[in-house]
């Protein structure tokens, strides 16, 4: 087995997009030849969401190692040096404190085995900080694996400042990592039209994996005695990305038409209390529902039982740059999916390419339009996958995508014998 030294902040039980996309990943390199030894978070407190029950450690046959660091950041006099000068938080985040910790931990690792590669998974963009350290001191091949863009993501609040800090850090990261992999084609292209020409030589665009589902049916929703169900999974920005616009034109649909026992809307993430009451202002609480955060098995069981499945990405002024992991973790369950989402952009690519309807985030009549035009196929039994869901979702697999990334650390180190 050839072995990898992964950096990444959050693991299991933490319950993060990043959490889970990491472990099915590792998971999925076992069979590919490759073992792994983890760098990652140990929580001393309850702050964070522990609820994902997956012990890559123990259900990889021992392939699978965590080295649990715990970090700075939970001491009481760290966080009260945040509150005092926030701006500190974001150089590039508040993971920054861990950074010593982990490549400690690290180099304690590389004394213990001899790595084929080290891979640094984001966000945290501090994982990319303690594999540079280490990459550089050991000089093992590193693949930097970005997922979503760093400095260009409205996503992340920062002064003029600290963006030029950020850009620093990332120019860097790009020029000494061995390879990048980015998630999508925009968010790879926004990234890299800055840097040096040959650089784009160590890009690969690997899409995120779904888990296939134990048993798929045939998709199809058929009315029944309950209402047309749309459900929501995933996390809201204030003022980035939000309902809002869905709200509206839900309430733009009632005035239209009576659908109060025909149509129910879930949303589950947070923040929602605000949200919650937006719906209710607006006579729609007994039509939509905001239930909060869940776990990862929870939220993947409300998509379960959804007729159509919603995406919502923010509004862009040039192509959007993300592809959600909800998106993806969508695709196995085989059902209609509305995506709120710019026209350009990788979440508009997939949709396009499943047949799937695509609404401007900013377009409250669209939104309308589409849901009455959910309800009227629902009505008329109508509604099911598109002919192309199947063989377009294939290449979001995990086992494809974990393949791909297989082949990339394969081609870093090619000379790689087992592990010590």
């Amino acid at each position: 087995m050839k072995r990898l030294l992964a950096i990444s902040w959050e693991m299991p039980p933490l319950s993060g997009p990043r959490a889970v996309q990491v472990t099915r990943t590792l998971q999925h390199l076992v069979p590919q030849g490759w073992a792994s030894t983890v760098i990652c978070f140990g929580p001393k407190s309850t702050r964070y969401n522990q609820d994902y029950r997956i012990e890559p450690d123990r259900t990889a046959g021992g392939a699978i190692e965590l080295v649990r660091v715990p970090s700075p950041e939970e001491w009481l006099v760290v966080r009260a040096l945040w509150r005092v000068c926030p701006p500190i938080k974001r150089l590039p985040d508040e993971k920054r404190v861990w950074v010593h910790r982990a490549v400690a931990a690290g180099r304690s690792q590389l004394r213990r085995h001899r790595f084929d590669a080290v891979a640094s998974f984001a966000q945290p963009w501090s994982d990319h900080l303690v594999a540079e350290q280490l990459h550089r001191e050991a000089g093992v091949p590193w693949v930097a694996h970005f997922s979503d863009p760093w400095v260009e993501s409205p996503y992340a609040p920062g002064a003029a400042w600290q963006r030029r800090v950020w850009g620093r850090m990332e120019q860097r990261v790009v020029r000494e990592a061995t390879r990048v992999v980015f998630q999508n084609r925009q968010t790879a292209a926004r990234t890299m039209n800055k840097y040096p020409t040959e650089w784009m030589r160590k890009v690969a665009v690997i899409p995120q994996g779904f888990e296939p589902e134990p048993s798929q049916g045939d998709g199809a929703s058929r009315p029944g005695g309950g209402p047309l169900r749309v459900v929501y999974t995933g996390r809201f920005y204030p003022g980035v990305r939000t309902p809002d616009t869905v709200l509206a034109a839900l309430d733009g649909l009632r005035r239209t038409q009576e659908f109060a026992g025909r149509l129910r809307v879930d949303f589950f993430g947070r923040p929602w209390r605000r949200y919650a009451r937006r719906a209710c202002d607006l006579g729609l609480d007994q039509v939509v529902a905001f239930h909060g955060r869940v776990s990862p098995p929870e939220a993947q069981a409300a998509a379960r039982s959804a007729d159509v499945l919603l995406v919502i990405d923010a509004p862009s002024r040039g192509p959007n740059l993300f592809l959600p992991s909800k998106l993806v973790d969508y695709l196995p369950l085989r059902k209609p999916i509305l995506g709120v989402t710019p026209l350009e952009g990788a979440s508009a690519d997939l949709l396009r390419s499943l047949g799937y309807p695509i609404v401007d985030p900013n377009d409250v009549d669209g939104i309308t339009r589409v849901f009455a035009e959910l309800l009227d196929r629902w009505r008329r039994g109508a509604l099911s996958p598109s002919p192309s869901h199947d063989e377009v979702a294939r290449a979001y697999d995990i086992r494809e995508t974990t393949r791909r990334f297989a082949e990339l650390l394969d081609s870093v180190a090619p000379g790689a014998a087992g592990a010590a």
